[in-house]
């Protein structure tokens, strides 16, 4: 399948594409699991929405919207500092211009269970890196689950743990450094050189 990408900022996007993606958010967060998110008509919308994110979103070509991510500046408010800093263990949030925070992946998969990352996770993983990369951010921060954790690295996505992983509602979260040049090299790389 093949995907269209586009990362902008949110005023960028059109209200129909905004709201394809506040309601994929709704479906996968609340519906699918299991979160307690505020969800108005229909859509998962918060403050940080608010504060001029760039987001990604994927699209089959000419059709539905399959994935969206959600970037902001750590210089301003995020989700790691100002909504789970417990995961920071006391240390300060990252507040710096050449990092973002990375949050609200969601992916319509149509049900379609499987072990490690599908085809459009990946291409998904690869956009991400290549903007930060692009534009020369040094890392994303995130907060994701341990299962996640792993499956980046296997991935070949190169992290760092902020603290030690905790219990957050049902499941156990950790924050995250992605390194952005050490991971472009590692999913990049081989394919420069060939």
């Amino acid at each position: 399948m093949s995907m269209m990408i586009n990362i902008a900022a949110r005023r960028e996007f059109k209200s129909k594409d905004l709201w394809e993606m506040h309601t994929l958010r709704a479906k996968v967060f609340r519906g699918r699991l299991g979160w307690e998110v505020p969800v108005m008509s229909g859509m998962e919308i918060d403050g940080y929405d608010a504060l001029e994110p760039r987001y990604m979103l994927m699209r089959e070509t000419g059709g539905m919207l399959r994935g969206c991510w959600r970037l902001l500046p750590t210089e301003g408010p995020y989700m790691l500092k100002d909504s789970f800093p417990q995961l920071l263990e006391g240390r300060d949030a990252p507040s710096d211009p050449l990092v973002w925070e990375l949050s609200r992946f969601a992916l319509e998969t149509d049900g379609a269970g499987s072990y490690g990352f599908s085809e459009m996770t990946m291409e998904s993983i690869e956009a991400i890196i290549r903007h930060g990369y692009e534009n020369g951010l040094s890392r994303y921060v995130t907060v994701t689950t341990t299962a996640i954790e792993r499956l980046l690295r296997r991935a070949g996505v190169v992290t760092s743990r902020l603290g030690s992983p905790q219990v957050i509602g049902v499941e156990t979260a950790v924050a995250l450094y992605v390194e952005i040049g050490a991971t472009w090299e590692a999913l990049f790389a081989h394919r420069l050189a060939s």
